[in-house]
């Protein structure tokens, strides 16, 4: 193989960027090393989502840019597209010079040295992950996702992940906490849990999340702890007790319920009961304030009535949700609810998902005024010019603010700091945003929220104690 540096643009979910990390650790391994700029790498790879249809046609319109852009250079096209439909892909894109499907990391290089266009479409089971833990990272440096598991064991009617991935198989304790503690060598200070069920978590191996998080509690350095991806009704309200009262684990609980009306939920296949995941829900909320709550709902799904969608409403209204994700169904093929013919209309399911939207941001508006003047922890992700973001300053500029004459704008004339607390998950929700100067990626500090808006925070700088601010 005569090119010598790679550049990966990834697409779809986190669970796919711990993919690229490790297909790239593959490289490195084999002395190609990793350029951030496309433009500095003879190697391009690409790997696609298949999610669902609006991610496949991501992924055609990525792979033609690509196509078009590369010159001389090799394109690599991997992932969950090319999983399924690799030989298609590559008679409608000419321009790819090898398609592999999901893992065959290994393989994918050894085809490059050979010249090979294709390599061999591996079963899902057969996905390995090792060599994780000295993965090149593509998140800033101080976090990484941790890929626990792979695969499913839920057939929900509406998800081809299955079809994929396979079934679940769970990664063991030992091999995870060994990867975590080479991770915090390295630097990283959060660890993101990710897998397509976080919950069903030791599927395989006799372990359960507790153990696997009480484990990684005890490795030296690592200081977050976040939980996704964790599935309705799998975990007891005692266990959940038990597992958020663990050394470094967030109160922050990722769980797409999908939907709350039960008739809704049954024709996904989603088997639990609406109600007892409310009280499940308001019981922890109750015990731990400080929860932070996020889910995830699918709306347009065949069969979906207005009451329906008022028993989504009403389910927002109940558990008060800090962050809500929410999505369009469109039919997937081997999929049961593929054989379905009674989806709504697509203008209605627009305005349903913009009703559930207005709502949701109401309801985050009054969770971020419960923290307006409070002091909390934050990490920061990167520092860059305030004048990028003009925009947002402008929002809390208009936001909720503490009395004071600070002004949001200000901060567009130098550095701006883009920060988190452990309210916001890296990537996925909102910011808090604060004076850049002498802070740089990778730094801890406390910060007042001083405006919100109902996704992001203008943070100030909290005064070091016997000091005035």
């Amino acid at each position: 193989m005569s090119r010598r540096t790679v550049h990966c643009r990834t697409l779809g979910c986190d669970k796919n960027l711990v993919d690229s990390e490790a297909l790239l650790g593959r490289f490195v391994a084999r002395g190609i090393p990793v350029a951030a700029d496309p433009a500095d790498a003879d190697i391009w790879v690409l790997n696609t989502c298949g999610f669902i249809e609006a991610a496949r046609l991501d992924s055609h319109a990525a792979i033609a840019e690509m196509c078009a852009a590369k010159g001389a250079r090799t394109l690599v096209v991997t992932g969950c597209l090319t999983q399924e439909h690799g030989e298609r892909i590559a008679r409608e894109h000419p321009g790819i010079d090898l398609v592999n499907g999901v893992g065959n990391f290994d393989r994918l290089l050894d085809a490059l040295e050979l010249g090979q266009d294709r390599v061999p479409v591996a079963r899902p089971e057969d996905v390995r992950y090792d060599g994780m833990a000295d993965r090149p990272l593509l998140t800033p440096p101080h976090l990484a996702f941790m890929k626990v598991s792979e695969g499913c064991n839920f057939r929900c009617s509406f998800c081809r992940i299955p079809l994929i991935r396979g079934d679940q198989r769970s990664r063991p304790v030992a091999e995870l906490v060994d990867e975590a503690r080479r991770l915090a060598a390295r630097g990283v200070r959060e660890l993101m849990l990710v897998s397509q069920n976080t919950s069903d978590y030791g599927r395989g191996t006799g372990e359960d999340l507790c153990d696997l998080a009480a484990a990684l509690g005890k490795v030296d350095d690592l200081r977050w702890l976040r939980l996704h991806y964790l599935y309705p009704g799998l975990i007891g309200l005692d266990r959940f007790r038990r597992l958020l009262d663990l050394p470094k684990v967030l109160p922050y609980v990722d769980m797409p319920v999908q939907h709350a009306s039960p008739a809704v939920l049954r024709r996904m296949n989603r088997p639990f009961d609406t109600e007892k995941l409310a009280r499940f829900f308001e019981e922890l909320r109750c015990e731990r304030p400080d929860l932070v709550l996020r889910t995830t709902l699918l709306l347009g799904f065949p069969g979906e009535q207005e009451e329906d969608v008022e028993a989504a409403a009403d389910f927002l209204e109940r558990i008060r949700f800090d962050h809500v994700g929410t999505y369009r169904y469109s039919p997937e093929a081997g999929t049961a609810g593929a054989d379905f013919d009674d989806a709504p209309d697509p203008e209605e399911v627009a305005d349903r998902e913009a009703r559930l939207t207005d709502l949701q941001a109401d309801i985050a508006r009054e969770r971020q005024l419960s923290r307006l003047g409070g002091e909390f922890e934050l990490v920061v992700d990167g520092v860059g010019d305030g004048a990028e973001w003009g925009d947002l300053l402008d929002d809390l500029a208009d936001a909720d603010r503490e009395p004071g004459p600070a002004d949001p704008r200000s901060l567009a004339a130098g550095p701006v700091a883009v920060a988190r607390s452990r309210h916001f998950a890296y990537d996925t929700d909102g910011v808090v945003l604060l004076d850049g100067r002498g802070l740089a990626a990778g730094d801890w500090l406390t910060a007042r929220f001083a405006a919100v808006t109902p996704f992001d925070v203008l943070g100030v700088r909290a005064a070091p104690r016997g000091k005035e601010a």
